[in-house]
Parts: C-alpha cells; structure tokens; sequence
C-alpha cells in the first residue's frame, strides 16, 4: 500500500486463481493553492454557476426552516464538502444570509447565533478557507461562528442531533473509491462507465454508489435534528444507461490516456488498470437508496442542466468559431483541477501536461462536430432530504 498526500493507490498482486489484481483509487484532494493556475480556487467558477441555479430555492427553504423551528437563538448550518477557494464559503453564507432576513422581521430581537461547520476531506486546504474569514459578509455579521470538520462525509463528522440545515454542492458525484472490479480489467482502455461499456463495469459503480450513499444518508440521519434539511446537488444523469454526451468527459480522458501508452509515455496497462472514483446516478438510483435507508422524506428531486457558457462575460453564440476552443479550454482547465492529483499519483507528474493538452483537443473536436456542436451541458440534481421525526 502506497501513501502519497494526495491520493491512495492500492495495489495487489494478482492470485494464482487469476482473478482481478485490485487497484483502488481515492480522492484525496484537489489542486491547492501551491498548483498555481492550476488550482481549484482558480478553476471553479462552473461549479459557482452550478451552485447559483439553485441560490433562490435554498435560500428559500433555509429561511422557512428558521420559521418553522419558532425563530430559535441559535441554528446548525453545515456545508459537506466545502473544498477551497472563492467557493467555500458560498453555501454557508446563503443559508446565514436567509436566516438573518427572517430574524431582522422580529426586530429588536438579538439575531441568532449561527454556528457553521465547514467539512472536507483532512488534506484539504482549510488555512486558505479561513484566510478568507476576515473579509467575508459571514465575519460582518458577528453573530457566525464558523468552524472546520475534516472528514469523510462517508463516515461520522459531526455530534449526534446537532444539525439543523445541511448542505453540499457539486461534491456527492465523487465516491469513495473506485468500484473493485470481478475480473481483471473489464473496463481496458476506459476510466468510467461509457455508452457501450461492458455492463459488469455499470453494475460496479452503481453498487459502489448505492453504498456510498446509502453511507452518507446514515451517517446524517444521526447527525441531524429532526425535521432538519439536507439539501444535495451533484451531476447525475436522465437515463438508466449511461448515454455517450452523459461519459463524453472520461472517455476522452481515457482517450488521451490510451494515445499516451500508444506512444510510450505511460503504461497501458495502467491505463487499464485505473478507473475514476466517480458516479453520476440516475434518480432511480437516489430514489432506492433513500428508500432503503428510511430516515428521510424526500422534497424535491429533480434535474437541471447548465451550460459553461453561462460563463461568457460577452454574449457568443453557437456560431461562434471560437467558441469550442474556449470551451475546451475551460472544461479541460476544471477537470484537470479535480481530477489531477489522483492522476498524478496513478501515472506521474510529468505525464500530466501532454496528457490534458491531449485531452483539450479532443473536447473541442466534440465541440465543433456537428452532432455535438458546443453541446457542453451538464446534468445535476437538485434534491432536497428532510429528517424524519423518528
């Protein structure tokens, strides 16, 4: 077993019997401050975008929350998954945000004291997170105390019946490690599920998912009071089997990464043997899960795409010509702020250059074909959980 600070790569050798010689692969971390332009913080905007579909909605139930509970003197907001960067403290700070609007309605009352408990993985970058306490709307409040939980939020974080107002963002796709597979390499030259993959692949992810999720949901129902809100967004897809536009982001990767073996620059066999710790879950998925689990009520669950083009500061249209090479560009510049490290730790720093130069002109040849012109969309759902009383 070989520990780096970024991520976890479990190898074992082969049996006699021949069956899969099991690599796992975690997440660990995303790019850090020191990865420079590289950096989560510099590559997150789609995910603020994402994030801001669903502002007024969240914002909507957190207010509504704080009334139903009688207007309390203190509540529990916790954001799962924070990450680094201009992003962490969004969620959070909608949610406080709602809650003081209600409380400035029963004026002169004192406003409540809002504790915010931040949660990521341990290697996540917390000092830059607090770094930027000081010159955000949360510190001008002086009524937040806000806090650090690293943590799996696969496991335990917090106290039991402490949370009052949950919530996690573009976070929940990533699992908690790769599926082990049943045979050795059923998924060679992928690194995901695809439109024509072998369905043992599918079936493998969908059950390492379910007992993710299954993971999280019982570990909040413990944490949370009742009637408190979970509230969740992260990419899944519309349909049972996996579509090729739903995979097109990992297979160009595995692309690029099979063009880099065909060359000499990693090993195929790694190629092979690596697949990512992700999942986008169908609602079929969501729904069986939190039926099986039984300590929520669902409230909404439904699906939205968005497009990075929403990120355009100018108007463009799809006729635009260079509209694919900027959408690229900024596609490649967020996934490779994700998904690096892991990268890094299965096939080497110096791989990673050529490998996402690669990987860039392969997205914007999709963005320029004429079925799948500028065709960037991504689904997310938005769902959100109340505890049941008992």
């Amino acid at each position: 077993m070989e520990m780096k600070d970024d991520a976890v790569v479990l190898a074992a050798r082969p049996r006699p019997d021949a069956a899969a010689a099991v690599v796992v692969v975690t997440l660990r971390r995303m790019n850090s401050s020191g990865d420079g332009r590289m950096s989560y913080a510099d590559n997150s905007g789609f995910q603020r975008a994402i994030a801001s579909v669903t502002k007024n909605a969240r914002q909507e139930l957190a207010a509504a929350l704080y009334r139903a509970r009688g207007r309390p003197s203190s509540m529990v907001i916790a954001d799962l998954g924070c990450a680094t960067g201009p992003n962490a403290l969004l969620m959070v700070l909608d949610a406080v945000e709602a809650v003081l609007a209600v409380a400035e309605e029963s004026h002169p009352s004192p406003p409540p004291q809002l504790h915010v408990f931040l949660n990521d993985l341990p290697a996540n970058d917390f000092n830059a997170v607090f770094r930027l306490l000081p010159s955000s709307p949360l510190a001008a409040t002086g009524c937040c105390f806000v806090s650090a939980w690293p943590g799996s939020f696969y496991e335990r974080v917090f106290p039991e019946a402490s949370l009052d107002y949950v919530v996690s963002s573009s976070s929940l796709h990533f699992l908690s490690m790769a599926p082990t597979m049943r045979t050795e390499h059923p998924n060679r030259g992928r690194v995901y599920v695809s439109e024509s993959g072998p369905a043992a692949v599918l079936d493998a992810y969908r059950s390492q998912f379910h007992a993710d999720f299954l993971a999280f949901l019982s570990c909040r129902a413990d944490e949370m009071r009742p009637r408190g809100l979970l509230i969740l967004t992260f990419v899944a897809r519309r349909t049972a089997r996996p579509t090729a536009h739903d995979c097109y982001l990992w297979d160009f990767l595995a692309d690029a990464l099979m063009d880099m073996a065909a060359d000499g620059l990693v090993d195929e066999e790694q190629v092979h043997a690596f697949n990512v710790p992700f999942y986008g879950p169908c609602l079929d998925d969501l729904a069986k899960v939190i039926a099986r689990e039984g300590s929520f009520t669902v409230r909404t669950m439904q699906l939205f795409d968005i497009s990075r083009r929403c990120l355009l500061l100018q108007s463009a249209s799809d006729d635009d010509d260079d509209l694919p090479q900027w959408l690229a560009m900024e596609t490649t510049s967020t996934v490779r702020a994700v998904v690096e490290p892991m990268l890094r730790a299965h096939f080497g720093l110096e791989a990673m250059d050529g490998l996402f130069c690669r990987y860039s002109l392969r997205l914007e040849e999709y963005y320029r074909s004429n079925t799948s012109r500028n065709k960037d969309d991504l689904t997310n759902v938005f769902l959100v959980l109340e505890k049941k009383l008992h």
